[in-house]
């Protein structure tokens, strides 16, 4: 478990915005015509590690920004806190070249406050450990407007809408192509809010996070996600209140009984002007 002592000499305070994101690397270009030395655009991926109320939680391989977005998300998606002002501090410091984030929550001053840390967020993550990931997984629904009622319907342009304009937004994406976003729009779909980052779990973590700290009302847009729309992403968007996620790839039948359940409007291949309804079609003007 690592020890990050806020004391230590090589600790430094990290300003907003002081991490790049991106860096220029060396390359050797290959075709069946040869080869040529080039200069590519990475993204960063930076170690992550999490203190929580004083003691060490859990590590995530992340892009270095909108990192109080992330913290804020994290907790949220696990049921650590349910209102962004449950949170007192975040203090972004490096410590020996890693990344620390310091989360203070309101009444939690020591370890003995500390929480078991999450499932790694990694493919060998056995599907069984849901509900300990997301505490009440089985009971999350959306808190936005119950479908069928008379909350004004989604038209379809507004997801096609996101689906066109949002490699335009996406600079890191096409700067980099190693990254993934996660979108909250309004019902017409101009993009309201957007993260990046090379996880896709991060994206959508930054995205509700920066959605509390901002106070926006999930239910009154939708979310829409540049990668497969897997469990995890869209129970982290129904414990944050959205009601309609859209996905650029595949749902798993996993996905689709939690959608249904949880009654999360879930629409999946959102691309080239088209998109597939799997549950609660009655939110959407068709």
């Amino acid at each position: 478990m690592p020890e990050h002592k806020m004391t230590d000499a090589a600790e430094r305070a990290v300003p907003a915005g002081a991490v790049a994101s991106l860096r220029e690397v060396g390359a050797l270009f290959v075709t069946e015509d040869g080869a040529a030395a080039r200069t590519e655009v990475v993204a960063v991926e930076s170690r992550i590690d999490v203190v929580l109320d004083g003691a060490y939680w859990a590590s995530f391989a992340a892009s270095p920004q909108d990192l109080e977005d992330f913290a804020y998300g994290l907790l949220l998606s696990h049921g650590l806190i349910s209102h962004a002002s449950e949170v007192t501090s975040v203090d972004v410091r490096e410590v020996e070249g890693v990344l620390v984030l310091d989360v203070r929550r309101a009444g939690l001053q020591d370890a003995r406050a500390a929480v078991a840390a999450p499932c790694a967020y990694r493919a060998a993550c056995p599907h069984a450990a849901s509900e300990a990931v997301f505490p009440g997984f089985e009971q999350l629904a959306c808190q936005g407007e119950a479908a069928g009622d008379s909350a004004p319907k989604l038209p379809p342009h507004a997801i096609f809408n996101v689906s066109r304009s949002l490699l335009s937004q996406q600079g890191m994406h096409r700067a980099t192509g190693a990254t993934h976003a996660a979108v909250f729009a309004d019902r017409e779909g101009v993009v309201v809010l957007m993260r990046e980052d090379v996880g896709r779990h991060n994206a959508v973590d930054k995205l509700i996070g920066v959605l509390a700290r901002e106070g926006v009302d999930a239910s009154e847009g939708f979310v829409y996600l540049s990668s497969r729309c897997a469990l995890e992403l869209v129970a982290k968007c129904a414990r944050a209140g959205v009601c309609v996620v859209a996905a650029v790839s595949a749902p798993t039948s996993a996905v689709i009984d939690f959608a249904e359940a949880a009654g999360i409007t879930l629409c999946a291949f959102a691309r080239e002007g088209r998109f597939t309804v799997y549950t609660h079609p009655e939110r959407l003007e068709v």
